[in-house]
């Protein structure tokens, strides 16, 4: 069987399960929380999740952008920007999510995330449920997040993909990418 017959028997048969049975909203009800996300590496993932946002607020609309690739972040650097502190800090303890909130160009709000540290590539339940809770205290001053993921199917690029409203899986035309790019909406539909 193929992979897009064992998708068709998914969607016919209702089978699948949830990653996590926890998974909650990364913001209120009226904020639109974006992921944009990617099977493989290099594809331009951060450029799509960097210049949306620069577009939102372009039309007056209240965006912060979530540097979700938590071991491996960049969107600081795709931005031009330096950030002291990052997610790192704040799950540590260290610093509080105002801490650590940066302003990017055009009046985005950026929420960076550490590169190089191994213990952020794969977060806790508790670290996760610790990055709800502080992003929930945003509330009403947003109207869009965006979530800018790793790549692949590891377990936070899952958790970040199940945990948005509408996810972007960017790809290239490159047979690698688009195979990865497939799987990645596969086990997204299958846990999802």
């Amino acid at each position: 069987m193929d992979q897009a017959a064992t998708l068709r028997e998914i969607k016919k048969t209702g089978k699948g399960t949830l990653l996590e049975r926890d998974i909650r909203p990364l913001s209120p009800r009226d904020v639109r929380v974006i992921s944009v996300t990617s099977g493989k590496g290099g594809v331009g993932k951060t450029n799509v999740a960097a210049n949306l946002a620069c577009l939102l607020a372009k039309q007056k609309k209240k965006t912060l952008v979530l540097d979700a690739d938590a071991g491996l972040a960049n969107i600081d650097v795709i931005l031009g920007i330096n950030s002291r502190y990052n997610l790192f800090h704040m799950l540590s303890g260290e610093k509080t999510l105002k801490d650590i909130l940066i302003d990017g160009p055009g009046g985005i709000r950026i929420l960076p995330s550490a590169s190089g540290i191994p213990e952020m590539t794969d977060l806790s339940r508790g670290q996760k449920l610790t990055l709800i809770d502080e992003l929930t205290v945003l509330g009403d001053s947003l109207n869009f997040m965006i979530i800018d993921t790793g790549a692949g199917i590891s377990s936070n690029v899952m958790y970040f993909n199940m945990a948005a409203k509408e996810i972007i899986v960017v790809t290239t035309p490159e047979p690698t990418a688009m195979t990865d790019a497939y799987a990645l909406i596969k086990v997204l539909y299958q846990r999802h």
